[in-house]
């Protein structure tokens, strides 16, 4: 595996500590989104370990740059979401940024991929246990693939998170 990697991933084990995914430890959510980003290289795989860790912790941009490099750094901070505790005033304002992103910039692009593959775990496992949260991102599905998709970028990612929003019965979650 590359050392970048494996210092990415260290790095946001030792930084998200305790954290809880569910009932796992959070580095679960961040392996998992780290794998669906491997198809993209080492750097997605890399965004995607680091993808919380400014959000979730005490780490800041600035340490990003000097530990990763501005690209890594720059799409982390994309991804990010702005401490409001608002939830869509918070949704809101990332699609807004993630709506302006330019694909043809490694860290837009980056950025982009990541948050498709955040999403795509994060709806995996509510529709399987959290009939709550996955309401909440079939609710805020439409929104969400307006800001983030881009034709031709993790097409596959995309055809299965719709599967999975759109062809699942509600029903089926309460039961």
């Amino acid at each position: 595996m590359d050392s970048r990697y494996l210092a990415a991933q260290e790095f946001a084990k030792e930084r998200h500590g305790e954290q809880k995914y569910g009932d796992f430890p959070y580095t679960i959510h961040l392996n998992t989104v780290a794998k669906l980003a491997q198809p993209f290289g080492v750097d997605a795989m890399i965004v995607a370990q680091l993808h919380d860790v400014i959000e979730d912790t005490d780490t800041n941009f600035n340490e990003l740059v000097d530990l990763f490099g501005f690209t890594i750094a720059d799409a982390v901070n994309s991804v990010t979401d702005v401490k409001l505790e608002d939830r869509s005033k918070r949704k809101l304002e990332i699609n807004q940024r993630l709506a302006a992103l330019n694909i043809e910039e490694d860290a837009a692009r980056l950025a982009l991929i990541v948050k498709v593959c955040d999403r795509l775990s994060n709806v995996r496992s509510s529709s399987k246990s959290s009939p709550r949260h996955y309401k909440m991102y079939q609710h805020e599905h439409s929104a969400f693939k307006d800001a983030v998709y881009r034709p031709g970028l993790c097409d596959d990612l995309w055809r299965e998170l719709d599967a999975l929003i759109i062809d699942q019965p509600e029903t089926a979650l309460c039961e």
